[in-house]
């Protein structure tokens, strides 16, 4: 939120800031939120993100930028982390253990699993 801000980010901060509020924050927190808002107003941001509030995402675990909703992603079979399509065929980065995008089993803790 204060990075945003700082960055000339407004509107990005002000929505950091209200997600922020409706969590409960401690009341310095709260009151630095506050603050952020007020300071925000309507303005713009400076800065083009690749950031869209109001679409979920995923991460994508090796180039760390957002998998919407309803675009396509690829996992690796071991831990199950999320990556963009480019990424196919390479070592997972997380769990450094699988092939991202292979056909496999994934983990198996029990006999009874791979039944």
């Amino acid at each position: 939120m204060t990075i945003c801000f700082k960055g000339g980010n407004y509107a990005t901060a002000a929505n950091f800031a209200r997600m922020l509020l409706e969590n409960s924050p401690s009341e310095a927190q709260a009151k630095k939120a506050r603050q952020v808002l007020q300071a925000c107003g309507d303005k713009k941001d400076a800065n083009q993100l690749n950031y869209d509030y109001r679409n979920p995402f995923v991460v994508c675990g090796a180039t760390f930028v957002p998998i919407y909703r309803g675009q396509k992603d690829i996992s690796c079979p071991y831990c199950g982390s999320r990556f963009v399509p480019a990424i196919e065929g390479q070592i997972c980065t997380v769990c450094e253990l699988a092939v991202v995008g292979a056909d496999a089993s994934g983990l198996l803790c029990s006999p009874s699993q791979s039944r």
